[in-house]
């Protein structure tokens, strides 16, 4: 019964990390470029979707993310707390383990800044400006906007980043 209790421990500690890891990078790498217009050598081509559409799509997307980020922070918490407390410390914690704990403190700050506060936030400006995307780029709203924008998308970099060695090191 002790190796079923660890071995699902396990598969939802990496279940959150790929669902994190994986999520965040699928979005940012493949979805983002995709919605918001062509890249590479077809950047000659005019845009499938308007800006605003192409916000509003990859806004929906983005808070479906945002709460399945939430979770899985949760989860890694809970599971790695778990582990910790049943299986991994005996004595002194390994430094490889040190390690991984911090990685994992700094995934789950970076993915609860972006998740549940900058991305909210930005969301709900963008909800509550009338006309968001016609407003001038110095506007006030649109400069908090991509202020907010830019660093929830280095916030979920350092959470990829991080989250990755989390993998190595479990």
């Amino acid at each position: 019964m002790e190796t079923l209790y660890f071995d699902v421990l396990q598969f939802i500690y990496h279940l959150a990390l790929a669902v994190l890891v994986g999520g965040a990078f699928a979005l940012g790498a493949a979805a983002a470029p995709a919605i918001f217009g062509p890249g590479g050598s077809a950047a000659r081509e005019p845009p499938v979707l308007t800006r605003a559409q192409a916000g509003t799509i990859f806004g929906a997307a983005l808070a479906r993310f945002d709460g399945l980020a939430i979770l899985a922070v949760i989860a890694i918490a809970l599971t790695t707390i778990l582990k910790a407390t049943a299986f991994e410390v005996t004595g002194v914690p390994d430094p490889r383990l040190i390690v991984r704990w911090a990685a994992l403190v700094l995934l789950a700050l970076a993915t609860l800044y972006s998740s549940a506060w900058a991305n909210p936030v930005a969301r709900s400006i963008r909800a509550s400006t009338p006309g968001f995307d016609d407003l001038p780029a110095n506007s006030p709203a649109r400069l908090e906007f991509a202020t907010l924008h830019a660093r929830s998308r280095r916030a979920m970099s350092v959470a990829v980043l991080v989250g990755l060695v989390a993998i190595f090191l479990s």
